[in-house]
């Protein structure tokens, strides 16, 4: 199950070092960080609830776009498209190797 979380990282960890490289170092940590805790719980609820795995994901991309603009220098709407786009990779990458379809529970 923690090979997943490690999938998620090689995903997104490149997009938000390109995306806020000046600050590297930071963001390895930081995005670290959100992921631990973004992660489990949107893992814990999606297998012990109902709640669709797309409204899940809704959630844990503002968290970590509200992350990414607390901790790095830019704008909200970076912060948004950065984590748009790290999670919905890591949300392609989950599917392609569960052969899972997004749209059914």
């Amino acid at each position: 199950m923690f090979q997943y979380f490690f999938y998620t990282l090689l995903a997104e960890l490149p997009i938000v070092i390109l995306a806020y490289f000046h600050e590297w170092r930071k963001v390895i940590i930081v995005d670290i960080l959100l992921n631990l805790f973004t992660w489990p719980l949107l893992t814990l609820l999606y297998f012990k609830t109902d709640i669709h795995l797309i409204i899940l994901e809704l959630g844990v991309f503002i968290v970590e776009a509200v992350g990414f603009q607390i901790y790095f220098k830019g704008t909200w709407k970076k912060a948004f498209f950065i984590s748009f786009l790290a999670n919905g990779l890591s949300l392609l990458l989950a599917v392609f190797l569960n052969g899972n379809s997004i749209f059914q529970k």
